[in-house]
């Protein structure tokens, strides 16, 4: 619930922040001029953020498990035969006790 009312907050701030910077400004990329109220740049800049932040969360959350199951399926398999090449140390041959 926090986390939810700090990022309106935040929000409200950077909506304000862009309200008030509604100046003109010239952008220029590559070969191409124009002037766009700085006010869609902050919240491009913004929304951009946040999608890119979106898209990593997504991917964390649905990404695909083969790869982290056969590292733990290796992992155990190694644990399992070095417990029986153990096991078969002890139990190799006659003990010699004289």
């Amino acid at each position: 619930m926090y986390l939810l009312i700090l990022t309106l907050i935040f929000a409200l701030l950077i909506a304000i922040f862009a309200i008030q910077n509604a100046i003109p400004v010239t952008i220029q990329f590559f070969w191409i001029t124009t002037q766009v109220p700085l006010v869609l740049i902050i919240l491009g800049s913004v929304l951009a953020g946040a999608l890119i932040v979106f898209l990593i969360a997504s991917y964390r959350q649905f990404r695909p498990k083969g790869k982290d199951n056969f590292t733990k399926l290796y992992k155990e398999t190694d644990k399992t035969d070095s417990q029986n090449s153990n096991s078969e140390n002890s139990d190799s041959g006659p003990s010699n006790n004289k």
